[in-house]
């Protein structure tokens, strides 16, 4: 395995991007409650997707990584609006 060069800057160095979801997906009763059960990968796989799924990128650096994972998952969530 090879060692970290402790010369190197950690934060000019570049860096990889895992973001990990979990898909959850719920029949809703007509009162709106959502069913306890989620949907399985048997189904999802119908429509050609599972229950998890990954982002992934390199960045140049530590805090483009960062900004760039930030405005990913805030992404997602302007989505839910």
């Amino acid at each position: 395995m090879l060692k970290p060069d402790k010369n190197l800057d950690r934060k000019k160095c570049p860096h990889h991007v895992v973001i990990t979801l979990k898909v959850d997906v719920r029949k809703v009763e007509p009162n709106g409650v959502l069913e306890q059960q989620t949907i399985g990968n048997n189904i999802l796989s119908k429509y050609g997707m599972t229950n998890k799924a990954q982002i992934c990128f390199t960045a140049v650096d530590e805090a483009t990584a960062i900004k760039m994972a930030k405005e990913k998952i805030e992404r997602l969530e302007d989505e839910q609006d």
